[in-house]
Formats: structure tokens, sequence, C-alpha cells
């Protein structure tokens, strides 16, 4: 249904840049199909030794077919242009949704049926024998209906040569920006390697970052964290039951922890309380030896998972008064068009999405 004749799309506002900079993200409309899409545009001459990584990922979501896993509807090149024409995700990733509506972390009906659907993704990619090797809220995406992970061009398989390897070892590229979130084998770099159950321990930081509204390990130093992390440190969910006291807290709020009033943050905090199923399945995706930890196959029938099953992520957003935007009723104007899009999805306060295709 979608063409590679750029003059067939409506590119209405820019949403963000991308790649470090070298793609922009738009709003557009299909006029054919008058379908909403979102289109990244690359100039190619821009991306240099970084081409082959956008083609591996475009390789890597032909391959997979999962409701859970972005797909593209189709690529082309226009001149000097590299396009992509992608589904549109009215909610954009976790992090813009925290960064506008839930900045201490989702609730927990709403953070379950987010994680459900992440598993769902995460046991389909390893069963097709891949590692996604960077898990984080800005990789997961919100349309109406369901949570939907991207961020796959450090995605890899480890199948080779029509057997399975074993272990991997290298670092994934570009990993300085997900070093949080990575887990200790991939860090230790050591003759042992990681498997698919890395991803596993980067969903346990990123069930934390959800929670929490920001990443652990955010005001620590590179080499403390991976110390850290090999010790078999583990990072909590903040609530009633763990959080410390008024003077740690603001020391972590002091050193980068957040930007908030370290008073009013640790109140929210101290008011709510996650259920015991969350935070144990929190401490099994944390496990530090890798051979200890649950597959994703094992998490997928973990209790926390019985909350989400007379509700959806739809039913959670309109409980929390959040609705999606209606773009048929978007008028032509850019300048009137980012507005009413900031409006009646995701009032930015000036901040960007963070659609990391």
């Amino acid at each position: 249904m979608f063409g590679h004749d750029i003059r067939n799309y409506d590119m209405k506002v820019e949403l963000t840049k991308c790649f470090n900079g070298h793609g922009i993200v738009y709003l557009a409309q299909h006029l054919p199909s008058r379908q909403h899409v979102a289109i990244k545009k690359f100039l190619m001459e821009d991306l240099k030794n970084d081409f082959n990584l956008i083609m591996e990922e475009s390789k890597h979501l032909r391959e997979f077919n999962h409701p859970n896993i972005l797909s593209y509807h189709t690529a082309f090149v226009h001149n000097l242009d590299l396009y992509f024409i992608l589904p549109l995700m009215c909610f954009g990733s976790c992090r813009d949704t925290m960064n506008n509506y839930f900045e201490t972390g989702f609730p927990e009906t709403l953070l379950a049926c987010i994680l459900r659907d992440v598993v769902l993704g995460l046991e389909y990619l390893h069963r097709k024998g891949y590692i996604h090797r960077s898990i984080k809220a800005s990789h997961i995406f919100l349309n109406e209906s369901r949570a939907i992970m991207g961020g796959f061009r450090v995605c890899t398989s480890f199948l080779g040569e029509g057997k399975r390897v074993k272990n991997l070892h290298e670092l994934p590229p570009h990993s300085t920006k997900s070093l949080n979130w990575l887990a200790p084998e991939v860090l230790a770099q050591n003759l042992l390697g990681y498997t698919e159950k890395s991803d596993i321990y980067s969903l346990g930081i990123t069930v934390c970052e959800l929670a929490n509204g920001v990443e652990p390990f955010s005001n620590f130093q590179p080499t403390l964290m991976l110390t850290e992390k090999l010790r078999g440190y583990q990072p909590l969910l903040l609530d009633c039951t763990t959080i410390p006291s008024e003077e740690v807290f603001a020391q972590a709020i002091d050193s980068g922890m957040g930007d908030n009033n370290s008073s009013q943050t640790r109140q929210i905090y101290a008011q709510r309380q996650f259920s015991d199923a969350l935070h144990k399945f929190a401490e099994l995706c944390l496990v530090c030896n890798p051979n200890e930890r649950s597959s994703a196959l094992e998490l997928l029938n973990h209790p926390v998972f019985k909350q989400c099953k007379h509700t959806s992520i739809r039913d959670q957003f309109a409980a929390c008064g959040i609705e999606m935007a209606d773009f048929n009723t978007l008028k032509g104007d850019e300048s009137n068009l980012s507005n009413e899009f900031s409006g009646m999805t995701m009032d930015t306060g000036g901040s960007s999405f963070e659609w990391d295709f």
C-alpha cells in the first residue's frame, strides 16, 4: 500500500532528531490512504561509516514478524535522502511518556501491561536466535493498544553458520550511551562472554527505570557502576518499603538522580506501594549470575501479569486521563500542527521525543 514516491507523503511536522542528529523523524500522512505514519529521513552522505548500522537494523526488522516488535512499511531513496516509512507511535517512547505524564514512574498496572508486551517480544526474539542488546525505556514505544520494541541497531544473532554460537564477547557498537542498562557479563568483557540472558538483566534495569522514572546508576561513575554490578548489587523499585532516608535520598538527588524537589519526590515514592510480584519480577531479572537468571519464556508465566488479564494499555491510559490525538483534525499549517500535536498527545515542555527507531 505504501509506495516509493515521496510526493505521496505530506510531512506535517518534525518530531525529533535521531541517530546522533543524522536523521529526522516526521509526523506525516500517506495521501492515497489518508493514513498517518512516521517518516525517518537520513541524508546518506552524513551517515558515512554508520550507514551499515542503518542497513543492518532494517535487515533485522524485515526478518521479524511480531506485534510487539517494530516494523516498517517500506524504505526508499529519493535524491540523496534515505526514507523509512514506519507506523506512527502515537504516545512516543516510554521515556517520552514518563517525561510528560509520569515523572516518578508508571502506575503498576500500566507498567505490568507494558512489561508483558516487552517480554512477549523478547521471547520471540530469543527463540529466533537474536539478542537485542539495547533494552531501555527510550526503545519501547507505545501506540494506542500495545508496547512495541524498537532500537534494533545493535541487535545481533547468536546463530552462526547454521549453528548456535555459545557466547558473544564484543561490546555492542555505540554502547557508551547504554552502559547503565548492560548486564554485568557484557561489561566484564571476559572469556565467558554473554548470551540472550543479558537482555533479561537489561529488562530488569528497565523495570526500575519505568517504575521510578529514572534509570538506576544514573549518578554513578562507570567504574563504580561496573563494580556494583559485578558484586551483585540490585537496584530497587522505590516505594514505601524501599525508600531510603531523607538524607540519603537528598544526596542521590543532588548527585544527579533527578531534577525534582527531593522532599516532594521522596514523598511520592513513600506514599505508594508496589506489589510483591512486581518487586520479585525485577529481582529475577537482575540476578547477577546469568545461569541463574530467568528466561523470557519463564517470565511470561510470572504472577505480576495476572493484573493484565482484564485491562489493556489503552484502558490504563484512559483511566489516567490520557487520550490519543485525532490526527485527522490537524490542519496544514506546520506551526499550528506542532502546537496541536504537542497539546493533544505530549506536552513536552520544550523537550523532544526520543523516537530512536
